[in-house]
């Protein structure tokens, strides 16, 4: 059984500062399960405060934690030192709010942050790095991916629903991944056995539905490339807090995303961070399958240079 952690960076919203949607799955197979969680619970020992475990979600800890940005001098102080300033700080704040509604929207974005306020900027940055740095590493994962330009025309005129098309490209690559490792066995093993798939995405209440029936439709009557034969049940919706194959998408999606979404020049952060994980999209031959870049002619990334689309 191989499972295939999905989720989604950036919105399917034109309003939204994204200018790409990108839909990202993890491909583990279920006897490297063991092994991904140890070098998770171990990349977090690195980072958390004492005892205190945190969910790696980008979004919470890749963005300015304005308290730290007003206390002198605080990478020289300790982890201890710096989570009471900031706490101090926070609840100072709270105790001077007299708006109730105020009040409560500041203690849920407290919340969010509260895991990583002992962290500098760098030593975050260096987390995300981290992250990605054990996708890259770890051999037993394989990557799949669209990512899909908001302003495309297509897009634009109504023609092409982003997630839909961004679920039906990563379900189906997956699956011709495991039909072409069923038909090498064929062809390598007198009594091969049969690979088959699981889809595991995070919950998205907005999203749940559609990508249900959606799937269901691949089951009874196949997706635009042929039948679906090796992805079996149902999707399942599961919180990203309890699993860390789905905190592991997250950050690998929004990788993808910022490459594209900043245009990313050679050796900027945004292209080193994706070079850390791109070798792990899956390939065929040298070529590859595993992500695209959904874009008008012209696009000159490295996804597209390697899929022939460059031009």
């Amino acid at each position: 059984m191989f499972l295939l952690y999905v989720d989604a960076s950036g919105t399917p919203e034109q309003q939204d500062v994204s200018r790409h949607y990108t839909l990202l799955g993890v491909c583990v197979h279920e006897g490297t399960w063991f092994a991904l969680n140890k070098r998770m619970d171990g990349l977090k020992r690195r980072y958390r405060f004492g005892s205190q475990d945190f969910e790696i979600h980008v979004k919470q800890f890749a963005s300015t934690i304005s308290e730290q940005e007003q206390i002198q001098d605080f990478e020289s102080m300790s982890w201890t030192d710096r989570r009471a300033r900031v706490a101090a700080m926070r609840e100072q704040r709270l105790q001077s709010s007299t708006n109730a509604e105020q009040k409560r929207q500041l203690r849920q974005k407290y919340k969010r942050t509260d895991p990583f306020i002992h962290l500098s900027r760098l030593e975050r940055s260096r987390l995300l790095e981290d992250a990605l740095d054990l996708v890259g590493a770890h051999e037993g994962i394989r990557l799949f991916g669209e990512s899909i330009f908001k302003a495309h025309p297509g897009v634009l005129a109504g023609q092409i629903d982003l997630v839909g098309q961004a679920f039906e490209q990563v379900v189906a690559r997956f699956d011709a991944f495991l039909q072409r490792r069923h038909r090498w066995k064929q062809q390598n093993s007198p009594r091969p056995s049969i690979d088959n798939g699981l889809l595991i995405l995070d919950r998205d209440t907005s999203t749940e539905a559609n990508l249900q029936s959606q799937f269901t439709t691949y089951r009874q009557h196949g997706h635009p490339w042929g039948n679906l034969v090796h992805v079996i049940d149902v999707p399942f919706f599961a919180s990203s807090e309890q699993l860390g194959g789905l905190q592991l998408v997250d950050v690998c999606a929004y990788a993808v995303r910022r490459y594209l979404d900043k245009n990313a020049m050679p050796n900027s952060p945004e292209e080193r961070n994706f070079l850390r994980i791109f070798h792990r999209f899956d390939r065929d031959a040298g070529k590859l399958h595993g992500l695209r870049h959904y874009v008008p002619a012209g696009c000159h990334c490295l996804i597209c240079q390697a899929r022939g689309h460059g031009n």
